[in-house]
């Protein structure tokens, strides 16, 4: 008994010595792990005082820059008081450019007729040309300057501003060439009478703003943009960004809405720091407002180059970290293996059941203690597995069957949704189309009634009534078809003479046009013969069959034939069209088939016809022995004939 006590002791221990140390493992774990998020933290803080401080200087000379521009405008202002002269005003922007070799360029634009001999404009535009010593100042020649956004905001205002705008927008035609984007201080010129005179816009060169601003960088990839009031780009060290006018044309709305938030934070003209990504990888991102104009400057850092230091303490770390945990994972597994050899018996009796091998018994063990009765309750377990898998597999196949059922019902389903689809659609094409003909000839008829001639008149009312034909024919076509698959009373008790039914379907087919194919009759029954049947709906029957028959024979003959056979009348309707193909025929009495889906129809008329035809109690087929067209067979059983043949030879 001592001996068993001092086993399960020395396995309390050594299972208590591995709890330990994996609560140890995990601690040195949680610790390590603080202390480098803490010094990634640290890190990050001293970048952005760093690049924070750099944006700020980059902010103020900028501020500079703009001030010159400023300063320099304000003075030819002053200079020129109300000494304003074609000539004075090219020595004056003369003086501003040589004065400013960095300035692209200045311009007076007068106000309209203000020289009267000069028309309603007139301006003059100074630069410094490429390769070239001397300063170009020059008249330009008359254009529509008042709409241009430099002239048109300053004057607007009525005061000096910062406009920002594209090349084609700041001067004239004739001027000199221009990057894509310039940015311009416009300041407008007052008589004593504070009457606008004119407006004088010098240009800063974006070369050297962007010269300027790409020499702050505190980190080998970082850069420096400058937005627009609008978001637009004006300086970005990638130039094909320029092109695509602002940050948010430029951000795909979908994945980079950390950058659109960015625009709208700095066209705002706040002062902050966003996380971004640009380009795919993460940055961080300084902004904040110009004093100058409604502009915002924004500092990019890559986070690579923030923790390029700490990424390669990383780099040494990690790996004596990682050798350290693997040699506590082989001491931990030599542990383990020591604690769970017992098991490993029972996890080869248990592989069978993995590998499927269902009625493999698993042994009963004699241990007592938790191992043993684990082992146990597995064998157990296999025994009712197994008898439990026999009705599992049963189970499967009734569900794989029913799965199956349901499959095929719901693609019939599909499929009927399909046709609902395509006959509503071929409906309203079918029905707008003869209303739409109808409308059109009635508003016709009845403003231009006097004028039309009697022979066009025919031909509107002609063809006002093939329409109303057409729309008659398809709403009876949907009546009798709402009714597929109900319990619909028909009167069959009638007598009706075939020899005037006949002449009565001749007279329907020769009023209906167009009459380009006269019908072929051939009645071969007797002249009293009669039929016990529904008149109307063999009639409409009938007048179907007779009506595509005409639709689609255009040469030859449409012939109708009757003739008995014993006890049965049989209605033939044929004609010379191009007849049914072979993979039409399988689905031609179908709802909504067609054997062309560009021919037109709703896929309802032999469908109608032959429900009209059941409902009497006959039946209708197509005779695959005729292969000169198309022919149809109606067959009226008319068991009574043989009593009133009786009845009259009495």
């Amino acid at each position: 008994m001592s001996i068993l006590l001092n086993r399960i002791k020395r396995k309390l221990s050594l299972k208590l010595s591995l709890g330990i140390l994996l609560f140890l493992v995990v601690v040195f774990t949680l610790s390590i792990g603080t202390l480098f998020l803490y010094s990634r933290q640290l890190v990050k803080q001293q970048a952005m005082e760093r690049a924070n401080l750099e944006l700020e200087n980059c902010t103020e000379r900028v501020n500079e820059l703009m001030n010159e521009v400023e300063v320099a405008t304000r003075t030819a202002v002053w200079h020129l008081g109300d000494d304003i002269r074609p000539d004075s005003l090219l020595n004056y922007i003369r003086l501003v450019v040589g004065q400013n070799p960095n300035f692209d360029g200045c311009s007076v634009a007068m106000a309209p007729n203000f020289f009267p001999d000069r028309g309603r404009y007139f301006s003059v535009y100074a630069y410094n040309p490429e390769n070239a010593d001397t300063v170009v100042a020059k008249i330009e020649k008359p254009y529509n300057y008042f709409d241009k956004p430099w002239y048109r905001t300053a004057a607007t205002l009525g005061k000096p501003c910062w406009v920002e705008a594209y090349a084609e927008d700041l001067q004239g035609v004739e001027s000199t060439d221009f990057n894509d984007m310039i940015v311009s201080y416009c300041v407008p010129m007052y008589d004593r009478h504070k009457r606008l005179m004119s407006v004088i816009s010098t240009d800063l060169a974006i070369d050297w703003l962007s010269e300027v601003i790409s020499s702050y960088k505190p980190y080998p990839k970082s850069y420096v943009m400058l937005l627009g009031a609008n978001g637009q780009y004006i300086v970005h060290p990638d130039t094909t960004k320029l092109k695509s006018r602002t940050i948010f044309s430029d951000a795909d709305p979908t994945n980079q809405q950390d950058l659109i938030s960015l625009g709208h934070q700095m066209i705002a003209g706040k002062k902050g720091m966003l996380n971004v990504k640009v380009n795919g990888e993460p940055c961080v991102v300084l902004y904040q407002s110009l004093t100058k104009a409604p502009w915002s400057m924004a500092l990019i850092c890559y986070e690579s180059d923030i923790f390029v230091s700490y990424n390669k303490l990383l780099y040494i770390l990690i790996p004596v970290l990682t050798f350290g945990l693997l040699l506590i994972l082989v001491f931990c597994l030599n542990v383990v293996s020591m604690m769970v050899q017992p098991l490993n018996d029972l996890t080869r009796q248990i592989s069978y059941i993995t590998d499927g091998h269902f009625h493999e018994a698993i042994s009963f063990s004699r241990r007592k203690d938790v191992i043993g009765r684990l082992q146990n309750n597995f064998a157990e377990m296999q025994q009712a597995l197994s008898s439990h898998i026999l009705d599992l597999k049963q189970t499967n196949l009734e569900a794989e069957r029913m799965n199956q059922d349901l499959a095929e019902a719901n693609e019939q389903a599909r499929k009927a949704d399909e046709k609902k689809n395509e006959f509503l659609q071929d409906i309203t094409h079918q029905i707008r189309t003869p209303l739409n003909i109808i409308n059109g000839f009635t508003q016709v008829l009845r403003d231009d009634y006097e004028s039309i001639p009697q022979e066009e008149l025919g031909n509107i009312t002609e063809t006002m009534q093939t329409n109303a034909i057409l729309i008659s024919r398809m709403v009876g076509m949907l009546i009798v078809a709402s009714n597929a698959g109900k319990d619909v009373k028909v009167d069959t008790h009638e007598r009706v003479c075939i020899k005037e039914l006949i002449q009565q379907v001749a007279d329907i087919y020769a009023s209906r046009p167009p009459h380009t194919i006269d019908l072929t009759t051939d009645v071969q029954v007797d002249d009293k013969r009669t039929v016990k049947t529904n008149r109307d709906y063999l009639t409409k029957a009938l007048n179907e069959l007779l009506f595509n028959a005409k639709k689609f024979t255009t040469e030859g003959h449409v012939k109708l034939s009757v003739k008995t056979d014993g006890l049965k009348v049989m209605f033939f309707v044929e004609d010379t069209g191009p007849g049914i193909s072979e993979s039409v025929r399988k689905n031609l009495f179908d709802t909504f088939e067609k054997g062309d889906i560009f021919t037109e129809g709703l896929g309802l008329g032999l469908p109608v016809c032959r429900q009209l035809v059941r409902l009497i109690g006959g039946e209708l087929k197509l005779d695959a022995t005729y292969t000169n067209g198309s022919r149809f067979v109606i067959v009226i059983p008319d068991e009574e004939a043989w009593v009133d043949l009786h009845d009259d030879l009495r």
